[in-house]
């Protein structure tokens, strides 16, 4: 690659901008992504649709449709999202790496201390690590590599060895076999490796992003290595929330499969972390040179986690042998690598619990504790890591209120000042993060809450406007129902008028439905639920009772040991 104005190599899935809609005829849009909600929804796409590509891991369909069939999928209740339009995603170094000889120092190895893990016996052996990059060349330093290339456009396919360089180098860095290719060792040279080649000559599809971690799921992957990276502002169509990117979307549902997300924060060196690793549950990387200075095209954020090297690193050339190579693509896989080694130790631990080793044991660097410059420091496998249990370094809603400062005060002052405030959006995110904030933010809120009336009900807090069964123990009973006092309407009420958040984050994996008399919401769990407090509300806007009145807000939380 050349050294483009986005700085080519590391992380970045870069789009290259909006990519016009082409269509078979006047009234068909291709490209186009379908989420949907439940069986009835996908039946509901597949009736619309006869030459579409399933990725039932992630609850999609793709493939081209009418205007009128996107018309009707999106006012199905069915339908989480219809999403038309495509973008191209791109990977991203800095300088090309170019083959050299006589490589005699792994300083990046010794910065993150695995050796450490390789003395315990543990080189990632049994854990399954996916890497969505270009493809991967025969390397004799990578004999064991499940390779698919999914690249739907076939113009866009290119058999240019060269065209491996860059999945490749990252593969290496994880994965590499001990005596292959001089001094380069991968972190767990023993892991399992899933290749999902998506780029084309001119970039990665969405769609074929999308699909890849379809694979990844379905194959059971541990952990996902993406060094590839994109801007808000390129991401998003107007006025297209991130929630309800197909991006977004596929990756949290990686996430809620368990799977461990690692991607890099991007190469522009500016206070921004792209896509997909600002996406909250992703482990984001940046960058640090041998002597752990922030590199200089490392992206920064509030939402970064971690540095590891990404200056100046060997790995292996897709011609054979070695080459070097910086950015942010190269310092994401030292931390993929030494997620594997945990795994390996501990099989039975959550993502969440691999993750807080490695963030309680980093070297904290710059200002104390997380900061948006090197996040919670940089990783390592420490002499300490291997302790029989780590506390997080700082709670979930701890994390987002650091993280969503500006925009947490912003919303307080609209509160305080009378202006608008989007009761699912900006007020609930808030509430679930109370004990977080100020005391003067707590006031406010509470204010708030108050003067929109919202009512609140728990095992210890009970209304005669609503009730609900199953606060306790909806993680084994996997149901609830609530019982409206005065029967709401049931035409007024969208299935996307009820939301959950847990932690000031927004959380899936539940379906919601109200009975044609209106007396009752029955909730239901589809996924296994994470220990915390939930909170579940109806946004009461358009909302009506039997009695054509309005409708106040209600918050039902449940707490899950």
């Amino acid at each position: 690659m050349k050294y483009t104005k986005i700085l080519v190599g590391s992380l970045f899935l870069a789009w290259l901008g909006f990519q016009p809609i082409s269509a078979h005829a006047a009234t068909e849009v291709e490209h186009v992504s379908v989420f949907y909600k439940s069986e009835a929804g996908k039946e509901l796409i597949l009736d619309q649709v006869e030459d579409a590509k399933k990725l039932d891991a992630i609850d999609a369909v793709v493939g081209t449709f009418s205007k009128e069939e996107i018309k009707k999928l999106e006012a199905s209740k069915q339908i989480e999202v219809v999403h038309t339009g495509t973008r191209k995603l791109r990977t991203q170094d800095v300088g090309l790496p170019v083959p050299f000889a006589n490589f005699t120092t792994n300083w990046n190895q010794q910065l993150i201390t695995v050796q450490n893990a390789w003395q315990k016996g543990l080189d990632g052996q049994g854990v399954k690590v996916g890497i969505i990059d270009s493809g991967i060349a025969n390397h004799a330093a990578l004999p064991k590599v499940q390779r698919k290339t999914i690249i739907s456009d076939s113009s866009q396919i290119t058999y240019a060895s060269s065209a491996t360089s860059h999945g490749t180098f990252v593969a290496g860095i994880i994965a590499a076999q001990p005596g292959k290719a001089g001094n380069v060792i991968g972190v767990a040279p023993g892991v399992e490796l899933y290749s999902y080649n998506i780029d084309g000559k001119d970039g990665a599809d969405l769609i074929d992003f999308m699909t890849a971690i379809n694979y990844a799921i379905q194959q059971k992957v541990n952990i996902l290595n993406i060094s590839m990276g994109i801007s808000q502002a390129d991401l998003l169509l107007p006025n297209e929330k991130v929630s309800d990117n197909p991006l977004y979307i596929a990756v949290k549902k990686a996430l809620d499969a368990g799977v461990m997300v690692v991607a890099a924060s991007g190469n522009d060196g500016k206070n921004q972390i792209d896509y997909p690793a600002a996406i909250p549950g992703v482990v984001a990387v940046g960058s640090v040179e041998k002597t752990k200075k922030l590199s200089y095209f490392s992206n920064t954020g509030s939402v970064l986690d971690l540095v590891a090297p990404g200056t100046d690193i060997t790995s292996l050339a897709y011609s054979g042998g070695t080459s070097t190579g910086s950015g942010t693509s190269f310092s994401t896989p030292h931390v993929t690598g030494l997620l594997a080694l945990l795994k390996q130790a501990y099989p039975k631990e959550s993502a969440k619990q691999l993750e807080n080793r490695l963030y309680a044991n980093a070297i904290d660097l710059g200002v104390k504790g997380p900061d948006s410059i090197y996040g919670y420091g940089l990783a390592q496998f420490s002499s300490k890591i291997l302790t029989a249990s780590v506390q997080p370094v700082e709670s979930a809603a701890a994390k987002y209120v650091r993280v969503n400062q500006s925009k947490i005060k912003t919303i307080v002052q609209n509160m305080n000042n009378k202006k608008t405030v989007h009761y699912v959006t900006e007020f609930i995110p808030l509430y679930t993060v109370t004990n977080q904030l100020t005391k003067a933010q707590k006031t406010s809120v509470e204010v708030y809450r108050k003067k929109v009336g919202a009512t609140i009900v728990s095992s210890t807090q009970k209304s005669s406007r609503i009730k609900a069964t199953n606060y306790t123990t909806l993680k084994t009973k996997k149901t609830s129902t609530w019982i409206w006092a005065t029967p709401v309407k049931k035409s007024t009420v969208r299935t996307s008028a009820y939301a959950v958040y847990k932690d000031g984050a927004k959380v899936s994996g539940f379906t919601f439905s109200t009975s044609a008399s209106g007396k009752y919401t029955t909730v239901k769990a589809t996924k296994t639920l994470a220990k915390g407090t939930y909170y579940m509300t109806l946004d009461p806007k358009n909302v009506r009772t039997t009695k054509n009145k309005t409708v106040k807000p209600v918050i039902v939380k449940y707490v899950v040991k």
